[in-house]
């Protein structure tokens, strides 16, 4: 969570800098850049990240074969995500400039570096390496800030010098991982069985990343085809302060997931302490900025964002239940239920599509993020029904025990239980 405040923190400075520097439109043509390629990459990604966590969380001795095995396997993936993209921009970017179209296409390249960096970071949480993967996730952000600061400097920050700070700094962190996974596992040999156990393993738990996917982000990938750049930037703005409260409050689901698998069915304990947790720092988060948006939005950002209070105000509580929910759906991954823990999503993804189809072109971003909030929701209540279902847990359970919340931090630190059998 430290870790996450930190990196909040230098995604506030950079965000400050972008919002001053570039205004609305800059900002509304560099998350059509970024979120679509990044999108592209989720989508493609075949869920690699989940299978190799958890197939190296159960047998530690596999990291070579594992790295080696999807490497291999994702190397056609990411031809073909790029091809998608290209085929796909023209119509995704439609309202948007042709130069920012055609920026999109020269990052699109990146979606190959996200696919090998997922593989990387799963590997390292499939390793308990939970330090290095903190730094790594905090490198980033903070290597994209002082690029931004730099160019800022210098007089050259434009959206152009921006996408490629990010280019730059994604293939640093790509390179830090692999390397520390080199040192710890070396290349094994590809190992066909081994690739279609994770394969199918990961396919399961691909309809749940894509369906997360499109919840969480099928409202900024549409806007642009639809309303200007300028509510393009209005909105990213109120999505990225709602997702700083999924960020911090939900930071433990990364870990979430390996540490109870390693547990076995102790590790469910593990799991609602997480939960409670995640509900009691987003509701003091979520709380606040409530409160405060619109003094906040024109102190940091300027007036010019006033617009985007509201917005905020109504994403923040779909914000926090989000937060919780992917608690809960990490923790049915540890249960070996990647394809139940699919169904949450897949709901949350239809609420999405069916409440942007029916009211975004009326509404703008007052409607997409009202729609984003019941998506949300949804698949809180979801997740909550079917965690309870596959655990065989009662409700009682998942109310707050103040003991097991302060024991916590020990229970993911310490020496780790041997995991249990089971799944679908």
């Amino acid at each position: 969570m430290l870790v996450t405040a930190a990196t909040m923190a230098l995604g506030l400075l950079t965000g400050i800098l972008v919002a001053r520097t570039l205004g609305p439109d800059g900002r509304g043509a560099l998350a059509a850049v970024l979120t679509t390629t990044q999108l592209l990459g989720w989508l493609f990604g075949m869920g690699c990240g989940k299978a190799v966590t958890y197939a190296l969380s159960r047998d530690p001795a596999a990291g070579g074969r594992l790295l080696s095995t999807w490497t291999l396997m994702l190397i056609p993936v990411s031809a073909a995500a790029i091809a998608a993209g290209l085929f796909l921009l023209p119509t995704l970017l439609a309202a948007q400039p042709a130069d920012t179209l055609g920026l999109a296409r020269l990052y699109l390249p990146i979606i190959a570096l996200a696919l090998l960096s997922e593989l990387m970071l799963g590997l390292l949480l499939g390793d308990q390496d939970f330090r290095t993967f903190n730094a790594l996730n905090f490198i980033q952000p903070a290597g994209v800030a002082v690029a931004y600061l730099a160019l800022w400097a210098a007089g050259r920050f434009t959206v152009e010098s921006a996408v490629a700070a990010q280019a730059a700094m994604s293939a640093l962190v790509l390179v830090a991982a692999t390397a520390r996974i080199l040192r710890r596992h070396g290349i094994g040999r590809p190992d066909p069985a081994l690739g279609r156990r994770t394969a199918w393993y990961a396919l399961r738990t691909h309809g749940d990343v894509v369906g997360g996917v499109v919840t969480q982000r099928l409202d900024l990938l549409v806007i642009p085809a639809y309303l200007s750049a300028a509510q393009v930037g209005l909105y990213a703005l109120a999505t990225s302060l709602s997702w700083l409260i999924v960020s911090l409050s939900g930071a433990l689901a990364s870990v979430v997931m390996p540490a109870a698998t390693r547990r076995g069915r102790s590790g469910r304990e593990l799991v609602l302490a997480s939960l409670q947790a995640t509900f009691l720092v987003g509701g003091v988060l979520g709380g606040g900025l409530f409160v405060f948006a619109d003094i906040a939005i024109h102190i940091v950002y300027g007036p010019a964002f006033a617009a985007s209070a509201l917005p905020l105000r109504l994403l923040l509580p779909g914000a926090v239940l989000y937060a919780a929910a992917s608690i809960l759906l990490n923790g049915l991954y540890a249960e070996n239920r990647p394809f139940t823990a699919t169904m949450a999503h897949l709901l949350g993804m239809a609420a999405t599509m069916a409440g942007l189809l029916l009211f975004l072109r009326d509404g703008g971003i007052l409607a997409a993020a009202a729609v984003s909030t019941v998506a949300y929701a949804l698949v809180f209540l979801t997740a909550a029904a079917l965690y309870r279902r596959a655990t065989g847990l009662p409700w009682r359970a998942f109310l707050p025990d103040p003991p097991l919340l302060l024991s916590m931090p020990r229970r993911l630190l310490g020496r780790p239980l041997q995991a249990g059998a089971g799944g679908e």
